[in-house]
């Protein structure tokens, strides 16, 4: 078995390989959004509510139903988000949606602080 010397060069680019490795994953891709609305005045008590959602002005599609009048929507950064929500009785019955929410394009802001600069 040959021996291979390490030199200084060898031994920087293990330790910035290790720091590469080391850092967090690719920037983030998603924001949460959180959403409240007002229970209907009208009709049937509400058991749950369906949650769509429309991206880039795109064809309405359904993300969750949830028993509360909120949702925390995981937005993708980059594009227009809108929700829409509809009440579901106890029986099953949906009523209308709502009016679709305020368009809102996620940023995930501005960059974190980098890693501590290392001597190598």
């Amino acid at each position: 078995m040959k021996r291979i010397p390490i030199t200084k060069a060898t031994l920087a680019l293990a330790i910035l390989t290790t720091v590469l490795l080391a850092m967090p994953a690719a920037a983030q891709t998603t924001v949460n959004v959180a959403y409240t609305w007002t229970a209907p005045t009208t009709g049937s008590t509400v058991a749950t509510y369906v949650v769509e959602q429309s991206i880039d002005t795109g064809a309405w599609a359904q993300v969750a139903t949830t028993s509360t009048n909120s949702y925390t929507l995981a937005a993708t950064t980059g594009h227009s988000h809108r929700i829409r929500v509809a009440g579901v009785d106890a029986t099953n019955r949906q009523g209308v949606f709502s009016l679709p929410s305020d368009a809102y394009v996620a940023d995930a802001g501005a960059p974190g602080a980098p890693g501590k600069p290392i001597r190598f």
